[in-house]
């Protein structure tokens, strides 16, 4: 496969070459179109200098330091902007005039302010800056409040939540990003310098050759530069595959994590008592629709109680409120406990770039050592039947298997009250009747459990008292 690529690719070379030397016998003039052996033989004594060196070193050194500048600024900005919006207002005008204009005027203008040396770091710097700005904004928007409701739900540290929801969510943009900027540095950089002529620059020496009518030497300069901007860009796609998504196995949530030795902590976990949920005078509406008005009700300790009502009577209104994401206006909430309230969304909010045994992995990292979390992942996963899909990636399952998954990582996370909305939606007679025997009476116990679902055999099956919303 990789000789046929390169046996096409040296095809190309020799089409292009065989063009060119038609189209110097047909100019005849060296001062116009040079020969192909005769730029050859230039490139090959540039070379041989070790001027070319230091003027290729400063070249790149410069393009690497607009990446690096227009990268972390970049970033910071994205961020405060995903943060506040007056960053993003702020922002959107300045990002808008680099993005339109013209290349020639940023560098005529630098000219005025900066050293020579210092004008092709600037405006990589400024040609750059838009492209990582806006594609690691439009990742972080694409990101939305779903994974992030995720985190604040399960008490994910703020480096947990950057390392493990907020980077993986904005890498493939910011990828995208690098290998634009790759070719785009080479450009923006080698224009200033032409025009600003700094000392030791690959832009400097065209300058000169096209003063001094040196076109043999113009041309070798041009090669010289394409090859080094293409290499460049080829080792930085490289260095930026190994940041790239993909399946792996292990665990990366518990890599770093330190295995206790000794006496543990564990026994603790998840040994506090649940209390009765009363809720008091409960109002909350959207819009001009009223979703409660003066809603009163207790949901007693350590009971599951089914909460029925048709589609948009305010189900799931009720379990984001219990869990903490939703704001109401009026009302008071008793007896749930910071921390320990786990919630089965009606979406799976499984992490695309953890495999199945990391997103159980995830919300048990803080809660307990790494030894006991993995015997609980390990044990959930049987129980599942989902032992052979340890390491596939969320994409890789069934939606089901999707959910199967969801479903674990809700009942490991030691919590006091669990909110389960539509938990068995997909989920075979077959299987369902193995979590009723297995699952339920290991992890249900010690909880108060709120279970809405449209399926009437799960409430005569598994609650305790069922109230209706409407």
């Amino acid at each position: 496969m990789k000789i046929s690529t390169y046996r096409k690719a040296l095809g190309v070379a020799l089409f292009w070459l065989f063009i060119w030397q038609i189209l110097y016998w047909f100019v005849g003039k060296d001062l116009i179109v040079p020969s192909p052996l005769q730029t050859f033989k230039t490139l090959g004594r540039i070379l041989s200098g070790h001027a070319f060196y230091l003027d290729a070193a400063a070249t790149l050194s410069r393009c690497v330091a607009g990446i690096f500048y227009s990268l972390l600024v970049g970033l910071v900005t994205a961020f405060l902007s995903y943060r506040l919006s007056l960053v993003r207002h702020i922002l959107s005008l300045p990002v808008l005039v680099f993005k339109a204009t013209p290349v020639m005027a940023v560098i005529l203008f630098l000219i005025l302010c900066l050293t020579s040396g210092q004008v092709p770091i600037f405006v990589c710097f400024l040609m750059c800056y838009p492209v990582v700005y806006t594609n690691t904004l439009s990742g972080l928007d694409a990101l939305g409040h779903k994974y992030l409701e995720m985190a604040k739900l399960y008490q994910l540290s703020q480096a947990d939540t950057l390392r493990h929801v907020m980077i993986p969510a904005i890498l493939p943009q910011l990828l995208a990003s690098m290998r634009l900027l790759a070719g785009l540095s080479w450009k923006t950089v080698v224009a200033a310098e032409v025009l600003a002529s700094p000392h030791f620059s690959m832009g400097y020496n065209l300058l000169n050759a096209k003063i001094y009518l040196e076109t043999p030497e113009l041309f070798a300069w041009i090669i010289s530069i394409i090859c080094l901007s293409l290499a460049f860009e080829k080792i930085l796609c490289l260095g930026l595959n190994l940041f790239s998504l993909k399946p792996y196995s292990g665990s990366k949530v518990l890599k770093n994590q330190r295995w206790s030795k000794g006496k543990s902590n564990d026994s603790s976990i998840g040994d506090e008592l649940s209390s009765s949920v009363v809720i008091h005078n409960l109002s909350k509406s959207y819009a001009q629709k009223q979703i409660f008005s003066n809603f009163n009700a207790v949901f007693p300790e350590n009971k599951t109680t089914a909460i029925l009502a048709p589609s948009g009577a305010g189900k799931t209104t009720l379990l984001r409120i219990l869990a903490g994401l939703e704001p109401y206006p009026c009302g008071k909430i008793e007896g749930i406990q910071k921390g320990r309230v786990s919630f089965l969304f009606q979406e799976d909010r499984l992490l695309p770039w953890l495999n199945v045994y990391d997103n159980m992995a995830i919300v048990l990292k803080n809660q307990m050592s790494s030894q006991k979390a993995h015997a609980e992942i390990v044990q959930m996963l049987h129980l599942l039947n989902l032992t052979e899909n340890l390491y596939n990636m969320p994409d890789q399952l069934s939606g089901g298997m999707k959910h199967r998954v969801a479903i674990g990582r809700t009942f490991l996370y030691p919590a006091t009250l669990l909110l389960l909305d539509e938990p068995f939606r997909g989920i075979d007679s077959a299987l369902k009747e193995r979590l009723f025997s297995t699952l339920w009476p290991i992890y249900a116990g010690k909880k108060t459990i709120l279970l809405a679902t449209h399926q009437q055999e799960d409430v005569n099956r598994l609650a305790d008292q069922q109230i209706s919303l409407s």
